[in-house]
């Protein structure tokens, strides 16, 4: 799989990113290089089946909620990129980006590599899998004004959010029974590890010392389990939960420093209901 480079890069100051005064005569136009590439390979034997993937993406953009970017900042005020999680140089002038209908977020030069594993027999199936990732401030900055997917613009941008490398392991696990071909039982298991990529590494574990950040190292862990009968070939009635918790890192709502924990740091979150497809 090959993605050729698309869309507009925005304008970018690499003065202002210095800590120098922005305006319109030192930002640059900048052209996108988001190219991507992957490699998927894989086999079955028997009952079991296995895939290996591998995935380079430039310029991904992880979009964040409006409260983390220029819409929690000062009246007409938005930042262009961080220095250790937070930048104070304001954009302001021609090249202002409405923060209306438009999104904030952190750019990153991606690589990842996933391994899943599946065992299915008639009634039984059993899957697992592992995802390593790790990403780096981009090669070549976004700046205001960058398209994102599905025709947005970007208001803020983020190009070097990461102090050091950001490392993520991704791990699940699951399993599905089916009873007499109508009734199915669904568990599944998912981890997420990331490192302590903040330098230097002042984040303290106690919420109380207010210091954490979004880039200290934390995990996130969830299970759900789920019912599902089929009561004809078209009417169906379904329960489900699911129940997760964070710390450390993903423990953060608001990034940038000092950090903001959520509310609570678990979650559970039932479901139940009937469909009929057509």
């Amino acid at each position: 799989m090959y993605k050729f480079a698309d869309g507009n890069g925005g304008c970018y100051s690499a003065a202002a990113a210095l800590g120098n005064s922005w305006t319109a005569g030192n930002c640059t136009a900048e052209s996108a290089h988001n190219n991507a590439y992957g490699f998927d390979g894989g086999a079955k034997a028997d009952k079991f089946s296995a895939n290996l993937v591998f995935q380079h993406y430039n310029q991904a953009i992880s979009v964040l909620n409006p409260l983390q970017g220029p819409q929690s900042q000062s009246g007409g005020a938005q930042l262009q990129s961080t220095e250790n999680s937070i930048d104070t140089t304001y954009i302001t002038g021609v090249n202002l980006i409405s923060t209306d209908n438009t999104v904030y977020g952190i750019v990153t030069d991606n690589n990842a590599v996933m391994a899943a594993a599946k065992y299915s027999s008639e009634a039984f199936k059993v899957f697992a899998g592992y995802e390593y990732i790790w990403q780096n401030n981009p090669k070549n900055p976004l700046g205001v004004g960058a398209s994102d997917q599905g025709g947005y613009i970007m208001s803020g941008v983020e190009d070097n959010n990461l102090d050091s490398e950001k490392l993520v392991n991704i791990w699940w696990t699951g399993a599905k029974y089916t009873y007499r071909k109508k009734t199915d039982a669904i568990f599944a298991w998912y981890q997420q590890r990331q490192n302590d990529f903040r330098l230097p590494p002042t984040c303290s574990t106690d919420p109380a010392i207010g210091n954490m950040r979004a880039s200290y190292a934390g995990t996130l862990n969830e299970g759900s389990f789920y019912l599902d009968h089929h009561f004809t070939k078209r009417f169906d009635s379904f329960a489900g939960v699911a129940y997760s918790f964070v710390s450390g890192g993903l423990d953060i709502a608001i990034p940038h420093g000092p950090g903001v924990p959520f509310l609570s740091d678990n979650n559970l979150a039932p479901t139940v209901g009937s469909r009929f497809a057509f």
